[in-house]
């Protein structure tokens, strides 16, 4: 491989249940006559499904082209951080239908799993697998339109206010407010309250289970909620996306109550770090993370779920979630900044005709136009892109963007600056 430039990119679709018919295909311009469920597009280089890169007219892996000259891509120092792959994984999510209720692990605890089950003989496509790598698993997530989803757990007084508005949530723990009072404002007696409470939600008798939610299911039929910024409008959902198996009902529902019910307004976004119980409700959203594709589910799902290992892993702190808009940065994008060594999430919004210098001064750039239309200049390349339009900028690269004669909106993925940095960036 001789020069490096810019490279565009052909996105992976994944066909989850849960994604929706239209925002997808309309983006990438694929024709969905038959109706296939959208869910993801992936657009990066994760071996499950790793975008595909324009390399001088040949379709490549992207995977492929970086194991050829990691250091030159990656840059030096993220090339030797990072085991010569790209740190993060650039998606968007269309969500027609509720995910699962999970949580992700530490590097610590992802590496310590995946040995564990190495060790056990587990196959690394088992449905009971519950790390597929060695890697954390933080997200930070941007909506694109109206986005509903469950965030942490709930401060503990709201938490001890829904267990007793709710009839059917009452008996799961009746001294709850009791040792609430007690614990004062100790925070490790807060967290051993919360764990006790989830532990028993997770742990009920699956008879139980089904009698307090068959209880729930027939009043909320009386009342038919309608109020997406409620839960029970949610839990009717869940109800109708997970229908009783065996007569068996999902006790991820209870968790509904449990956590926070956030709403996002395009251009909001949350930060979801290791140990975080969360669930993406409904609508559309840009999903940054680390390279990594290992869950731990708490439920709404009919995919596995191992209570032991999941409690193990979960944080136990509880409050308001923040909501990210992005702070300014010098010229017209706003920055999502989040704690991660792996990733940092830009939004690009450009006037008509607008401009905007970028340089891969820490790793690569990976940007995706969302709405109008640019040109992206570098290394003598004048590379147009329209809407759905994704390219891969590697490591040292100086580029620009300009908009057409319309507003463009775009959103970059690139490496935070930590590691190598080009000449003359700081």
């Amino acid at each position: 491989m001789h020069e490096i430039g810019v490279l565009p990119l052909h996105g992976v679709v994944q066909h989850y249940d849960w994604g929706g018919y239209d925002f997808i295909p309309g983006l990438v311009g694929i024709a969905n006559s038959d109706r296939k469920p959208f869910a993801e597009l992936w657009m990066s280089a994760h071996p499950k499904a790793p975008a595909t890169a324009d390399v001088a007219g040949i379709a490549m892996p992207l995977d492929r082209v970086i194991a050829e000259a990691p250091d030159r891509i990656l840059g030096p120092s993220a090339s030797a951080r990072f085991g010569g792959h790209l740190p993060y994984l650039f998606k968007v999510l269309d969500v027609a239908s509720m995910l699962s209720i999970q949580a992700h692990p530490t590097k610590k605890q992802a590496a310590a799993g995946f040995a564990r089950e190495n060790a056990a003989g587990i196959d690394l496509g088992a449905a009971d697998r519950n790390y597929k790598d060695e890697n954390h698993k933080p997200e930070m997530a941007v909506a694109l339109t109206d986005f509903w989803m469950l965030h942490g757990f709930r401060p503990l007084d709201q938490i001890a206010e829904a267990l007793r508005k709710v009839p059917e949530l009452r008996s799961i723990m009746p001294d709850f407010s009791v040792r609430l009072a007690r614990a004062g404002d100790a925070t490790q007696a807060h967290r051993d309250l919360l764990r006790d409470l989830y532990c028993a939600v997770m742990t009920m008798p699956q008879e139980r289970v089904d009698l307090l939610l068959n209880a729930l299911v027939e009043r909320l039929a009386t009342v038919a909620p309608s109020d997406h910024d409620g839960p029970d409008y949610w839990a009717v959902r869940a109800v109708e996306t997970f229908p009783a198996v065996g007569g068996h009902r999902d006790r991820g529902i209870f968790s509904i109550y449990l956590l926070n019910l956030v709403h996002l307004r395009p251009g909001q976004g949350t930060f979801q770090p290791a140990g975080t119980l969360h669930a993406y409700l409904e609508g559309v959203t840009v999903e940054l993370m680390a390279n990594s594709d290992n869950v731990l589910r708490g439920g709404l799902t009919q995919k596995h779920v191992d209570v032991p290992e999941l409690l193990r892993i979960l944080s136990f702190d509880s409050g308001t979630p923040q909501v990210l808009d992005g702070e300014p940065a010098a010229g017209p994008d706003r920055v999502y900044g989040t704690p991660s060594d792996d990733f940092e999430l830009s939004r690009i919004d450009l006037a008509a005709s607008g401009h905007y210098l970028g340089q891969a001064a820490y790793g690569p750039d990976s940007i995706i136009v969302l709405e109008g239309g640019a040109t992206l200049t570098a290394r003598g390349q004048s590379i147009p892109l329209a809407r759905g339009a994704i390219v891969f900028v590697p490591f040292g690269t100086h580029y620009s963007l300009n908009a057409r004669v319309t507003p463009a909106m775009l959103f970059k993925a690139s490496v935070p600056g930590q590691a190598d940095s080009v000449p003359g960036s700081e």
